[in-house]
């Protein structure tokens, strides 16, 4: 009853034929939503607890999505399936606010799907391609309009002060059982800043950002296996081009999925990392800086060790922020990106050389 309530304040024809939990987020409920005139929609709860302000949240989606929306417009493309499309409370508004919960809906896009795990290297060089496509189609978006969604959200050393905390109160006494794991982290704490740096020395330029650029938030269509859009769009905010291109390689060139529990399983792959690298440098070879370039690496690196802190902290503070479905699930999440990091400082100057032989071609 209660989304059948929730729906009927939002400019949707029909009623609801069926329901059903949907995707793999770890912070928002989704649901998709079948009507008898046979549309879908996505429905989502707004996770206010992360989100405190999700006004601000859909200011920045409205925003964003119309303007590359118009961008397919202007250049006479087909823009129906370019970006999320929002459906509109019966007020005009971008969200329902039922019971202190905040609701929004957006049109399902029909014919495309996305994956939690690369089936075929190609993927990863549309994924690519969708990441620089994002960056260059907001590249002229005029970035002090958009809200502040999460403060400091890939501030990689404020993240380490947080878990430094965390740790030392240790309120779920777990602790010691993940001693190596705070190590790990402690160890490499002077390779945290050096993003966050070059936006403070104005060396890294602030740019529209993602800023949680995983695999399932790239839609590919079911057929061509084309990019279509990028989704998820709550972290949208100023930021560094460093953080998308670090968080996608993150989770599309590893060989397992975020969650897997045996560590031997997990790798970086180099191949994988080479598509996406060359789809995404087709589009913005010639409008990244010089330190963007020369960070890329580097920057798979520090949001990998980021994410990986991220879940220790939580798993440390007892599960709050982010979704879980078994016993330690945020410490698995932790000590899979661990093991990605380890990958990643072994392959490094491979990964460089990659980087230089696609720019040299270029």
């Amino acid at each position: 009853m209660q989304m059948f309530e929730i729906l009927g304040n939002f400019q949707i024809e029909g009623t609801i034929v069926h329901a059903e939990e949907y995707g793999y987020g770890h912070i928002n409920k989704t649901y998709l939503v079948t009507t008898t005139t046979n549309e879908k929609f996505i429905l989502q709860q707004i996770n206010t607890d992360v989100f405190k302000k999700p006004s601000d949240v859909m200011y920045n989606i409205e925003a964003v999505t119309s303007h590359i929306r118009n961008k397919y417009l202007e250049a006479n493309l087909d823009a129906s399936r370019a970006a999320l499309e929002i459906i509109y409370t019966k007020q005009g508004k971008a969200y329902f606010k039922y019971h202190d919960l905040y609701w929004r809906c957006y049109r399902f896009i029909e014919g495309a799907k996305t994956y939690e795990k690369i089936t075929h290297p190609d993927q990863f060089y549309q994924v690519g391609l969708a990441v620089g496509n994002f960056q260059k189609q907001l590249s002229d978006f005029p970035i002090n309009k958009l809200k502040i969604t999460i403060p400091d959200f890939h501030h990689t050393p404020k993240r380490y002060e947080k878990f430094l905390d965390v740790a030392r109160t240790d309120a779920y006494r777990r602790g010691m059982d993940v001693f190596n794991e705070i190590k790990f982290v402690f160890d490499r704490q002077n390779d945290m800043g050096a993003i966050v740096q070059g936006l403070d020395d104005k060396s890294i330029p602030y740019r529209v950002t993602h800023n949680d650029t995983k695999l399932n938030n790239i839609m590919l269509d079911e057929k061509t296996q084309k990019a279509i859009c990028v989704i998820d769009l709550d972290t949208v905010m100023p930021g560094s081009v460093l953080f998308d291109f670090g968080d996608a390689i993150r989770i599309g060139a590893s060989t397992a999925l975020e969650d897997e529990e045996d560590l031997s399983k997990v790798s970086l792959d180099l191949n994988l990392f080479e598509k996406f690298s060359q789809g995404f440098l087709e589009v913005l070879k010639d409008e990244l800086t010089y330190t963007e370039l020369k960070y890329l690496v580097l920057s798979t690196k520090i949001i990998t060790l980021e994410c990986g802190m991220r879940f220790l902290t939580d798993y440390l503070d007892g599960d709050h922020y982010f979704k879980i479905s078994k016993e330690n699930h945020n410490l698995i999440r932790a000590r899979t990106q661990f093991k990605l990091v380890r990958e990643i400082e072994e392959k490094q100057e491979q990964m460089q050389k990659i980087i230089d032989n696609i720019l040299g071609a270029a």
